[in-house]
């Protein structure tokens, strides 16, 4: 009897091993394998971080990702830069000359040293006395001949005016030349004492004191108020006139020529038509005036006279 007690206790405890050994056994078949959790790290993509927008709120990222072909993210939209709005163009200064130009709904002025002789200012308001160039340059008035030379010759006419401007001179005639217009420079420097006899004989002529037209405009400055004193000037025409007048001149094809490309050589039209009340002068379509390029192209895209211009820098 108590043989078969013991038999029943051992096929007990061999059952009880066996359901234990079966009970691990189903556990470890349903828990995932360290292999396929590490797979499974590898494959499942980050959750894009959230992106705080400039204005301060959260929200989804502006660039989505997508998976590429060796299993890294990438931007499907690129985030839109902010604007930038443009930095406005500081206000000049009124007491300077980009601040005067401004004023008169005028470009900003070319930066030059208004001290340099190219802007001497000659008018009824400026005498410049007995002024002379230093060197002076004489010209053949026709430009058949191109050199200059700084002694009077008594083979050719002579045509004068300070050595300074010269070749300017020159090389704006001969390519009014090489454009089909006939050139003559009528008229250069005049010194202090032939300007003088220049006032006297036009004065007469006109029944004048002055050397003023009715409208009170200049038609021939005293001596020290001309501009042929300085030198810096030059009246150009087709051929040589007696007495010239605007209303012979103002549409001759040189005339036209010259206030279309003067400023290319330097040169202004001096006093043009409508400016009489300002430059004192009556319209002259002949005189041109050498103030360099840059001044020079200021003062004629802008139409406005030497005085005018020399206002700006005052």
């Amino acid at each position: 009897m108590k043989i078969f007690i013991r038999i029943i206790r051992v096929i007990l405890g061999i059952a009880l091993l066996i359901g234990f050994a079966y009970g691990l056994y189903t556990c470890a078949q349903a828990a995932p394998h360290t292999g396929d959790y590490l797979y499974n790290l590898e494959e499942t993509p980050a959750a894009p971080a959230p992106v705080v927008s400039q204005s301060g709120k959260t929200g989804s990222s502006a660039a989505s990702a997508v998976t590429t072909d060796n299993g890294t993210a990438a931007p499907t939209d690129v985030q839109a830069a902010p604007v930038v709005e443009p930095v406005p163009e500081p206000t000049p200064l009124p007491d300077t000359p980009e601040g005067r130009a401004a004023a008169l709904g005028l470009s900003a002025p070319p930066q030059v040293d208004i001290t340099s002789w190219e802007y001497m200012l000659v008018n009824g308001d400026n005498s410049i006395d007995e002024y002379a160039p230093e060197t002076l340059a004489y010209l053949n008035p026709t430009i058949d001949e191109t050199d200059i030379r700084t002694t009077y010759s008594q083979y050719r006419q002579n045509s004068v005016v300070d050595i300074r401007i010269a070749q300017a001179l020159l090389d704006m005639c001969v390519a009014a030349e090489n454009d089909g217009q006939v050139v003559y420079i009528a008229s250069g420097y005049r010194s202090y004492a032939s300007q003088q006899e220049n006032f006297i004989r036009v004065c007469n002529n006109n029944g004048v004191s002055d050397g003023k037209d009715a409208n009170g405009f200049y038609i021939t400055m005293p001596p020290g108020c001309s501009e042929h004193q300085s030198g810096l000037c030059a009246d150009i025409t087709d051929k040589w006139y007696g007495i010239k007048t605007a209303a012979e001149l103002r549409n001759n094809p040189l005339s036209v020529w010259l206030a279309e490309h003067c400023a290319e050589y330097g040169f202004i039209l001096r006093f043009p038509e409508g400016k009489e009340s300002v430059t004192g002068v009556m319209y002259e379509p002949w005189h041109f005036r050498y103030v360099g390029v840059d001044a020079a192209k200021y003062i004629t895209e802008n139409g406005i006279t030497l005085e005018e211009f020399v206002g700006l820098y005052a």
